[in-house]
């Protein structure tokens, strides 16, 4: 007659463990109900009904103890048979297991658990089972209908499982997808999913394969694979083909693209996206991404060698290509430096095969050292115009250029000192060569009265030294090699006086300004070229600047009195309304600026600023610069921001009159978009940009989206009016799909490179 020991709502404590002859298995996310299950073998030792002085405190899984509870406890000392039923909660290190029944073959080293089958796994996942059969220290068994959740909500479920191993497990009949069913309706199709006869888990490569699978969409099948693997989620990072693209275009040809992403160490990988097309032959692009020690750096080159010349294109080679680079390494805790390059064989090289639409490139190199609020630069660039009325010969390169910033901490004279030394190397192929050192010193102060108003004295000392070649000067002559030196003094005294009121739930700031500056006219002599002074506009930003020139080569001279109030009124909910208007008055006019600048005369033009904001969901804000003279437009700018439940609405107006730049004559513009969200999942947007100036649209684009938790569609229709070279209007059709854990497919469709508006 066998013997039973019967323990109702037993559980065994911290202060009463019993303790496994072996080792339990550790397993993953695939079958981690083994080695939940493992902690039933606790219940092998023959000193099962002992109690054992515990040993020095170790993690449950290093010692092979655990904690269970569970209704009734039954074993059975003849046939060495254990068994846990009723709400059987079982606790292995950072592992719970529960179930309805448990039951340990101690002699054939069987373990069976059934009933609600449920792992919380340490990581999150959670693993459902109706029973498990399993043996050889929970390395082989059998499992029926298992279901994984996972900690990102991918799902995968057999009818029965098998694991082999220890390391393997094969569902028969399974079924994967990260996609979430209808709460309201739980036996319902995923939105995708991927049935398989046989799928095969295998953690320690981190790969999930798939033998005669078929790929489902709402249900329908849409795709047999023979065979088909991808990583498993616990994967970030894994060599492999990517989803491919297709596309079709009256300029390229039919296309197709296969991405292969390569892993080549942890810290370094790269993708290789082959493209062919039927009309242009192949074009290889390469991303190569490392991170190291001190930093990181990356490198994106392509190339393609077209199968049929083509007309109008300024390659002068049948190759065409590019080459962008990104870096940045730190040295030690003040010094660091890095590199940018950007490089194409050809004009239009980019925009002809929809990499950029950028007209001009630029490459640099710098070192820095950065100690509070001190500062060394020194920078490298080279220059690169994408223009058609772009000369490489007469394009700049800098090498180098290097400032200076220094602030002592204490204050000299009441007042805050900087200290600025800048030097520069420009030179060209043909034109004009500069090379400048500058050197400056700027103090200001600051001070309130007791009335709330705010002087800020200011002096600014600075000396420059040229040595220049081939300079054009206004009468058309070319200068040889000169040596030019000047001194820039400066002195100003700013005043402010804010005044504070409210009405009601509103608060409202009235604060006048007036800056007086003293400097002698001139300044800028001929023999000094004006290479980084050249792009100009007088505006609300720059209004109270004592220099309004962005770089060094050129200087304001000239006393003047620039002159503005600020007006702002704030709202007890958030809101906010401010404008800004203002002046420049001179003793006498300065020839540096030119006629369309705005400050040339005695009188400058108005300048302002309005922005008015009732809330998060709009806003609106003009800036503008009228004439002195006839109160008509030189510069004109809305931008308009909008907010309406699921619609956001944007617009841009921009005027600008032809005597701010004669070159491009008067450009008047305007662009908007929108979107519109239909539901959590779907959303619409468009955006379109026009030259009101030449009556003529740019670029127009409406765009579908859907995205769930497990998939993503795009779906955009894009037009495109420019017109360069090689490069014609054309219009897009890009149907865009993603897939969690798959990757990214795409299908695109030129539908002509001759579009006319």
């Amino acid at each position: 007659m066998p013997q039973r020991g019967v323990l109702r709502r037993g559980k065994i404590t911290a202060r009463n463990r019993y303790r496994s002859g072996f080792k339990p298995l550790f397993v993953t996310a695939g079958l981690a109900l083994s080695s939940a299950l493992s902690a039933l073998m606790v219940f092998s030792s023959p000193s099962l009904a002992q109690s054992q002085a515990p040993e020095a405190q170790k993690p449950l899984e290093e010692s092979g103890e655990v904690l269970l509870q569970a209704e009734e406890l039954l074993y059975n000392r003849d046939t060495k048979v254990v068994t846990a039923q009723g709400n059987v909660e079982i606790v292995y290190g950072p592992r719970i297991l529960f179930a309805d029944r448990v039951i340990y073959e101690q002699e054939k080293d069987i373990v069976t658990a059934k009933g609600n089958v449920r792992i919380l796994e340490p990581t999150g996942d959670v693993l459902f089972a109706d029973s498990a059969r399993l043996t050889d220290q929970m390395k082989e068994g059998f499992i029926d209908s298992l279901s994984v959740l996972m900690v990102d909500n991918t799902r995968v479920a057999s009818v029965e499982a098998r694991r082999t191993g220890g390391n393997v497990t094969t569902f028969h009949k399974g079924v994967f997808s990260p996609c979430n069913v209808c709460k309201t309706e739980p036996d319902s199709t995923p939105l995708w999913q991927i049935k398989s006869y046989k799928v095969i888990h295998n953690q320690e490569e981190q790969q999930i394969l798939y033998e005669d699978a078929f790929f489902e969409f709402f249900g329908v099948p849409v795709a047999y694979m023979p065979f088909f693997s991808h990583a498993d989620p616990t994967v970030k990072r894994q060599s492999g083909f990517l989803f491919p693209s297709i596309s079709t275009s009256s300029d390229l040809g039919y296309g197709a693209t296969i991405p292969y992403y390569w892993v080549i160490a942890p810290n370094m990988d790269a993708t290789i996206s082959p493209r062919y097309m039927s009309k242009q032959g192949l074009l290889l692009e390469t991303e190569f991404r490392h991170r190291t020690e001190r930093g990181k750096y990356e490198f994106t080159v392509t190339g393609t060698k077209p199968q049929e010349p083509e007309e109008g294109t300024p390659a002068d080679t049948d190759f065409r290509g590019s080459f962008f680079s990104d870096g940045a390494f730190t040295i030690n805790k003040y010094w660091d430096w890095g590199f940018r390059t950007e490089l194409t064989t050809d004009d239009t090289y980019l925009r002809r095969y929809g990499y950029n639409w950028e007209t001009d490139l630029t490459s640099t190199a710098y070192v820095r050292r950065q100690d509070g609020r001190n500062q060394f630069l020194a920078e490298t660039f080279f220059f690169q115009g994408l223009l058609e009325q772009d000369v490489s010969a007469e394009t700049p390169i800098i090498w180098p250029l290097a400032n200076y910033h220094f602030e002592p901490e204490q204050e000299i004279l009441g007042g805050n000192v900087a200290w600025d030394t800048n030097f520069m190397v420009l030179t060209r192929a043909r034109g004009t060569d500069s090379q400048r050192i500058s050197s400056a010193v700027e103090w200001e102060s600051r001070h309130i009265t007791s009335t709330g108003e705010i002087f800020r004295p200011f002096v600014d000392l600075r000396g420059d030294l040229y040595f220049t070649d081939e300079v054009q000067t206004s009468s058309g002559q070319t200068t040889d090699e000169n040596l030019v030196g000047r001194a820039l003094p400066m002195a100003g005294l700013e005043w402010r006086w804010p005044w504070v009121g409210g009405t009601g739930s509103s608060r409202q700031v009235i604060e006048p300004v007036v800056q007086l500056i003293a400097a002698p006219n001139g300044g800028n002599p001929e023999d000094i070229p004006n290479e980084d002074s050249q792009s100009f506009e007088f505006d609300d930003i720059n209004l109270f600047d004592p220099n309004r020139f962005p770089g060094y080569d050129r200087w304001e001279g000239g006393s003047r009195a620039n002159v503005g109030v600020n007006f702002s009124v704030y709202g007890e909910n958030g809101g906010r309304f401010d404008a800004l208007l203002g002046q420049t008055f001179r003793l006498r006019e300065n020839t540096d600026f030119n006629a369309g600048s705005g400050l040339r005369d005695q009188k400058s033009d108005y300048v302002g600023r309005l922005r008015y904001a009732p809330s998060d969901n709009f806003s609106v804000t003009h800036r503008f610069r009228v004439s002195q003279s006839d109160f008509t437009f030189e510069r004109n700018e809305v931008d308009l921001y909008g907010r309406i439940g699921p619609l956001s609405t944007y617009a841009t107006y921009a005027y600008f009159s032809e005597s701010q730049s004669t070159s491009l004559g008067t450009r008047e513009e305007i662009s908007g978009g929108a979107s519109y969200r239909i539901d959590n999942n779907w959303s619409l947007r468009g955006y379109t940009r026009r030259d009101l100036a030449d009556d003529q649209t740019l670029q127009n684009l409406l765009g579908l989206r859907y995205q769930d938790e497990c998939f993503a569609l795009d779906l955009n229709y894009q037009q495109n009016f420019y017109r360069d070279r090689d490069i014609e209007p054309d219009t897009t059709v890009m149907l865009q799909l993603t897939f969690k854990h798959l990757g990214t497919t795409g299908f695109s469709s030129s539908l002509g490179s001759n579009t006319e508006e």
